[in-house]
């Protein structure tokens, strides 16, 4: 399928050996951080969420540190794996989720919890090299690190045989403003969009609430295409929206 409050040198010393470092790669409250894979991180990718012959290379992947609201109404931290060229426009898109308080169950790395299993836990992931759903010989965007999924168990995919995946999520499926969900009338749809991310909710037929992705426009293979999208404008009532569920 298809989150940091500053701490003197004494606390982070202090604290160093209770918390993972990564939890440190943050700035101001709200303010997530972009690093290069640990050799940790890629280990862990391996033969999991990126394999040999994925579409992109791990020097082409970043860690995005974000900080996010959980469904307590509490800060946490989670990381995001995503493309190296949309690592900076990631952190600002979860900046503003932060902002508004959007909130988020867990954001974490695919390969913690693998297919299926991390869509039935309602984990936010990004990066994972599969094909996709709905075009089993194309790799998903996923794949490229050019997408996110959020929240999927409230924001549901539906698949070629017309079924709401996960399998639990089916009540979730109706777009009526819980919490988490994702909507054209959520703030979550306006700040993607705004910052140029195609929301899957538009996907002719098979709706994929929980997917946003980063689009490249141009001649030549999707990552060797000279643009990528800045902005996007929602203009409402299309015919593709009309047909979708509701």
């Amino acid at each position: 399928m298809t989150s940091r409050l500053r701490m003197s040198n004494r606390r982070i010393i202090v604290l160093a050996a209770c918390l993972p470092l990564w939890a440190f790669a943050q700035g101001p409250a709200g303010e997530p951080n972009v690093s290069s894979l640990s050799p940790e991180a890629r280990a862990a990718m391996t033969g999991k969420s990126w394999k040999p012959g994925c579409p992109v290379a791990l020097d082409d992947l970043v860690v995005v540190h974000v900080a996010y609201i959980g469904f307590d109404n509490k800060p946490k931290q989670g990381k995001l794996v995503v493309n190296k060229r949309i690592g900076d426009d990631t952190a600002k898109v979860f900046q503003e989720l932060y902002a508004i308080r959007f909130p988020i169950n867990k954001v974490a790395p695919w390969e913690d919890y693998g297919p299926g299993v991390y869509a039935e836990q309602n984990i936010t992931v990004g990066f994972y090299c599969e094909k996709a759903d709905d075009a089993p010989t194309e790799w998903s965007s996923h794949a490229y690190g050019m997408a996110v999924d959020i929240n999927p168990l409230l924001n549901p995919f539906l698949d070629l045989h017309q079924a709401w995946w996960p399998k639990a999520a089916a009540q979730s499926a109706v777009r009526d403003g819980t919490p988490g969900k994702v909507s054209t009338r959520s703030e979550v749809f306006a700040i993607f969009t705004r910052h140029g991310w195609a929301w899957g909710g538009f996907d002719a037929g098979v709706p994929d609430y929980m997917h946003f992705m980063k689009p490249t426009v141009g001649d030549g293979a999707k990552m060797d295409r000279p643009y990528i999208v800045t902005g996007l404008q929602y203009i409402p009532g299309g015919k593709t929206e009309a047909r979708q569920p509701k």
